[in-house]
């Protein structure tokens, strides 16, 4: 497990445990759920026998492992925002979960900067590696074309590719759009794991979504913990 992970982790459980001392038993069920579905998703361990699944190869069985935790992660994060709206505060309830948190919010969270930073990263691999730049273009024209995902989403993806092609500033909440899209595409369409992209370049991917995301939870969730601590003091 990421070293930062696992500290963000450390902070959130202590803010998470203050708040229920001081709530007990009126701490709000939406908030125990999600620190239930929080730690499934950090902590999950995922293997196949490949008895009946078709993962016969350690590559496909990878990249499913991968893909499943990302997975997980975007479970938790649906969790946060029904405490969220519980409290009607912090998020425009009214707004889909990818976009319900304002860059203002996320800049005081301080996880914007690492939502930008991964888009870097990807940059970076996609202006150096070829196959890299091919395949993540194959990735959003599948999610593009598909008219199960909503337009603003699509949107959202594509100015990804603008912005790795110099032609388009963007604020890092697209890397949220860009694992809602893989969650929709894997939930709503039955996707594979590969999604046409290589192996080795799929869990590229995946892996720098989901360390980013992990971090961008524990992130919003301890200043949001924190805050409903001292007003409930």
């Amino acid at each position: 497990m990421d070293k930062d992970i696992l500290n963000l982790f450390d902070n959130y459980n202590q803010s998470f445990e203050k708040l229920k001392d001081l709530l007990q038993d009126e701490l709000p069920r939406s908030l125990r759920l999600f620190n239930i579905r929080l730690r499934l998703a950090i902590d999950i361990q995922i293997d196949f026998k490949g008895e009946i699944s078709l993962t016969k190869s350690k590559e496909v069985r990878d990249t499913y492992v991968l893909l499943i935790k990302l997975m997980e992660s975007w479970n938790a994060y649906e969790a946060l925002f029904h405490y969220v709206k519980d409290t009607k505060k912090y998020a425009n309830a009214k707004e889909s979960v990818y976009k319900a948190y304002s860059q203002t919010l996320l800049t005081e969270v301080g996880s914007l900067t690492i939502l930008k930073d991964t888009l870097d990263q990807l940059k970076t691999k996609y202006n150096a590696d070829n196959n890299f730049k091919s395949d993540f273009k194959q990735l959003i024209k599948r999610i593009e074309d598909d008219y199960r995902i909503r337009p603003n989403l699509t949107e959202s993806c594509k100015n990804i590719v603008e912005y790795f092609e110099g032609n388009k500033n963007i604020s890092g909440i697209e890397t949220i759009a860009l694992i809602y899209a893989e969650r929709n595409m894997y939930y709503h369409n039955g996707e594979t794991a590969k999604m046409g992209m290589r192996y080795g370049n799929r869990q590229f991917l995946i892996r720098t979504l989901t360390t980013c995301f992990y971090k961008h939870i524990l992130l919003l969730t301890t200043m949001i913990i924190e805050k409903e601590h001292d007003e409930n003091k």
